[in-house]
């Protein structure tokens, strides 16, 4: 499989280029971003090397500025980072608009040369992939958002710490907006098969304390490190994986929906789907409970007026 990934520069484009260069079932990587960081990149392609060198694996690797996006063609999947990162002035609506021009360009330009499955991880996320959506003319299916799956990794592992249990036995997900007003889905979560309701201990669990946890992680880990590159990058990498092995795995990604879910349509959101080879094989027409539809539709809405704001630009 060949990615190309645009933004190979940043914190998370340049870790998941590591990554990546570590599957056994990726052979080509493009590390593509503007001219003035090429020097980076080539600094970081020689890093890679010297890792993969050490762990006895190899794999191709190119660097490229983005003035000439022909050479993403042949790329099973392009990963989209690129976007300036919201600081402490500025709004969600305002960052949204700055780097909606930014997907613009970007969807437009890999469109013309390439037909391929168009990851998106700028944000805000479901924004940004409605955005790159309808600017490439892609099928729904081929262009996705990172969304609520690394949100859903985060609920886990405090669903996994409070109770004492092996994460691997935690069954959860939260859809929605990547953002505030995220749903988390206790009617669907469980460990070891057991809903998590009917478990010693739950009535003492500390629902909102997790979840505004959970909305405020990232925030938090800039404020901490200037970034966080390690956890998405490796959210990214379970997609490409499940994509390149054609798993068919129920993941909470950004996706066109279209009347699957209560009849909502015209948006990307973070909704249950399937992914394989083809990119996103179905989104899966859930039943939450009441309390989460509405939570939902609060969401929707939220994303709406955002997606109409920046439609335009």
């Amino acid at each position: 499989m060949k990615v190309s990934i645009i933004g190979a520069s940043g914190k998370i484009g340049s870790v998941l280029s590591y990554l990546l260069a570590k599957e056994p079932y990726i052979n080509h990587i493009n590390m593509i971003s503007r001219s003035k960081s090429l020097s980076k990149l080539e600094g970081i392609k020689m890093d890679i090397y010297d890792a993969l060198a050490a762990s006895g694996t190899d794999a191709d690797i190119e660097v490229h500025d983005d003035s000439d996006m022909s050479v993403v063609e042949g790329s099973e999947i392009t990963i989209l980072t690129s976007g300036i990162p919201r600081n402490g002035n500025m709004s969600r609506l305002d960052l949204a608009k700055k780097n909606a021009e930014i997907v613009k360009n970007y969807s437009r330009s890999i469109s013309k040369v390439c037909d391929t499955k168009l990851f998106v991880i700028t944000n805000p996320v479901d924004v940004m992939t409605y955005k790159a959506l309808i600017e490439s003319g892609y099928e729904k299916n081929q262009v996705f958002g990172l969304g609520t799956h690394l949100d859903s990794m985060r609920f886990k592992v405090a669903i996994a710490k409070f109770f004492g249990v092996h994460i691997g036995d935690v069954r959860t997900r939260i859809i929605g907006e990547h953002g505030d007003t995220m749903v988390p889905l206790l009617s669907a979560t469980a460990i070891g098969g057991i809903p998590i309701c009917r478990l010693p201990n739950f009535e003492n669990f500390p629902y909102e304390k997790v979840i505004d946890a959970v909305k405020n992680c990232g925030k938090k880990i800039i404020d901490l490190k200037n970034g966080s590159e390690y956890g998405p990058a490796s959210a990214i990498v379970n997609i490409v994986k499940c994509i390149a092995n054609d798993e068919k795995r129920l993941l909470t990604l950004s996706a066109y929906v279209d009347g699957e879910i209560d009849g909502i349509n015209g948006i990307c959101i973070g909704v249950p789907v399937k992914v394989g080879r083809k990119g996103i094989e179905e989104v899966v027409p859930i039943k939450i409970s009441n309390k989460e539809l509405e939570m939902f539709m609060h969401s929707v809405n939220t994303i709406k007026e955002y997606c109409k704001k920046v439609e335009k630009i």
